[in-house]
């Protein structure tokens, strides 16, 4: 029986822990001196520091404690990190170009195709209502269940992708969303067609959350701005193409509202083959944890360690995960003020986008008495203002260059002070417009406006929660999304009663005044950011843990690299948190582990390993 000796105290370690019982394993770091010195360790594994083995995993010494408190036994096990080689291939930030080509490819047209279901429902509601005989209301709640789903669903996406992988995640969601459009191709009541809206808002969600994560995966932080741009870009164009081609299908009697579900589940049958052989695994703490499985397989503890991932040391169990991941982001949205703002102004820009995909088609044929394929057509505008903000958005960047420097994180606010405003007038003018003297193309140029401003607020948003929060940065935007989504897919239910009490045009107009009362949101966060973070609970201590980690990182600030923490975008990504907390933790351990500290020679040998500060010594 081996104890740590409680005399020993380094910088920054507990007393608490040095008393943590170890049990030297059969195969300890002493008993194998001799074939650490001769043996060359495959490419990418390196020796790590003395940590504890359970019956769970390794454990940090930093863990010691708990597993002391709770009266376990720790046996001593020495490490060997498992890591990628210098620009390996299997590394996903080294896959070749037309691989990573590929798996953009799919994964975009996966956040694209589960956009585009939610104005291609819509669209199809006025024969579904006649076959179905279904209410205005129910018809309108089908709109608002597929948003539910996918607020809800994100939020168990972290833990899942974590033990799971992506590539797996990927290919259960498509199988299942492709499957589940058989509610409304057979479905024979309304109530069959209602739940099949929500699973697919739960099955879909993959195409919000993990292509996000996916991006971050391939791309260094320096590379991917355009690729985040291009999947915001997919994700705020599906509604508008949506309802814009599946027009045509309402308007063939011979197809409607069954055929509009027909073709899509078409489409994602000839889809999923392709993503299945096309996708890979991108998530390097899975893939560093499999390599490192097939090691111990392979080579057991001939080496003198136990090959391990860095993600494997501490790793939470499954359903710890998932309460951590459901409870963190709603706490963040109700006690944050920063978070619970932005989801506000967020929520009210969504549920106007929700009444643009329920109502355009009101606004067209009662007032302008458009038929289906013309009011369909109207969703171009749609597309053609998301398209604007996407350029404009450049603006933005270039601003923030140029200033983040003087001002900090705030200068991620300026063309959000001015879409505020933007996005207000433009629901103004679609509001007064949509009357039958003024001509049609006025209401378009609202929408167009509308979507310009509300794809920069999306975009501020997620860039500016993730730098306030740093490694927290997925519970803060899942928090923020949650709410927007659920909040905003709510307006479709109320569209036409709206509509019908106070008519479009004043319906709208009311809504602009809203939007113009939260205006100021962004310009509050731009002046009082800083004493606001300075009084938060989270905030203050997040952003200097962000702002370490970036300076040993090296990334300069006013790269652009910031930006890239929109992979925590709609309460996806651990793997940054898990970076910075396995670089934390094993700090500590290498620092104060108790055992050797080998030396590497300029051939890759392992030299004589020499004895640390901090020996182990026997218990009396």
């Amino acid at each position: 029986m081996l104890d740590i000796d409680r005399n020993e105290r380094t910088n920054g370690f507990d007393s608490t822990c040095t008393s943590a019982t170890l049990i030297p394993s059969e195969n300890s770091p002493k008993s194998n001196k001799r074939s650490r010195s001769v043996t060359p360790l495959p490419p990418g594994c390196t020796w790590g520091p003395v940590l504890g083995q359970t019956s769970r995993g390794v454990v940090s010494l930093a863990k010691l404690a708990d597993i002391q408190d709770q009266g376990g036994e720790v046996e001593q096990t020495r490490v060997i990190w498992v890591d990628f080689p210098t620009a390996s291939k299997e590394n996903p930030f080294f896959f070749s170009k037309r691989r990573k080509l590929g798996i953009m490819a799919v994964a975009l047209f996966f956040a694209n195709i589960t956009a585009f279901e939610t104005s291609s429902y819509s669209i199809g509601i006025p024969s579904m209502r006649r076959d179905l005989g279904t209410t205005a209301l129910q018809a309108a709640t089908g709109i608002s269940l597929y948003g539910w789903g996918f607020a809800i669903g994100p939020l168990a996406l972290a833990p899942l992708t974590e033990e799971f992988g992506r590539y797996w995640m990927y290919i259960g969601s498509i199988a299942s969303y492709t499957l589940v459009h058989l509610t409304h191709g057979l479905g024979k009541n309304t109530a069959t067609v209602l739940v099949g809206r929500f699973l697919l808002g739960i099955t879909g969600c993959v195409g919000a959350t993990v292509v996000a994560g996916t991006v971050a995966d391939l791309y260094p932080p320096h590379k991917r701005g355009g690729p985040m741009g291009l999947f915001t870009l997919s994700v705020v164009l599906g509604p508008g193409l949506g309802a814009a081609t599946m027009c045509w299908a309402e308007a063939n009697p011979k197809l409607e509202w069954r055929w509009i579900a027909w073709i899509q589940m078409i489409a994602c049958g000839v889809y999923w083959p392709i993503a299945y052989f096309v996708l890979r695994e991108t998530r390097a703490s899975v893939l560093l944890r499999r390599k490192a499985k097939k090691l111990r397989t392979e080579r057991g503890m001939q080496d003198g360690g136990r090959y391990t991932a860095r993600s494997e040391v501490d790793k939470e169990a499954f359903w710890v995960a998932m309460r951590r991941s459901l409870g963190r982001p709603l706490l963040f949205v109700t006690m944050e003020p920063v978070v619970t703002f932005f989801a506000i102004w967020a929520a009210l820009v969504w549920g106007v986008f929700f009444i643009q995909i329920a109502g355009l088609p009101y606004v067209f044929e009662t007032i302008y008495g458009f038929g289906t394929t013309a009011s369909g057509s109207t969703y171009w505008a749609i597309v053609i203002g998301t398209i604007v903000g996407y350029f404009l958005n450049f603006f933005q960047d270039a601003l923030y260059k140029r200033h983040v420097a003087r001002i900090g994180v705030e200068a991620r606010l300026f063309a959000a002070c001015v879409a505020g405003i933007v996005f207000a007038v433009g629901c103004i003018i679609f509001g007064l417009t949509s009357i039958p003297s003024v001509h049609w193309i006025g209401p378009c140029i609202g929408v167009g406006i509308i979507l310009a401003a509300a794809f920069t607020i999306y975009q501020t948003c997620f860039i500016y929660l993730s730098e306030c929060y740093g490694s927290h940065a997925s519970s803060a935007v899942a928090g923020m999304s949650f709410l927007r989504i659920l909040v905003g897919s709510s307006f479709a239910m109320f569209t036409n009663q709206i509509f019908d009490t106070l008519t479009p045009r004043w319906g709208l107009l009311m809504i602009g005044c809203i939007a113009l009362v939260l205006a100021p949101i962004p310009f509050i966060a731009f002046f009082k950011g800083p004493w606001i973070r300075e009084r938060s609970p989270y905030s203050k201590v997040l952003m200097a843990e962000e702002r370490k980690r970036i300076e040993s990182e090296g990334l300069a600030e006013g790269s652009g690299d910031l930006e890239s923490r929109m992979e925590d975008m709609e309460g996806e990504s651990v793997m940054e948190q898990i970076r910075s907390r396995d670089e934390r933790d094993h700090s500590i351990s290498h620092h104060h582990a108790q055992g050797y500290n080998p030396e590497h020679g300029k051939d890759g040998k392992i030299s004589e390993p020499g004895p640390v500060k901090g020996e182990f010594k026997k218990a009396q």
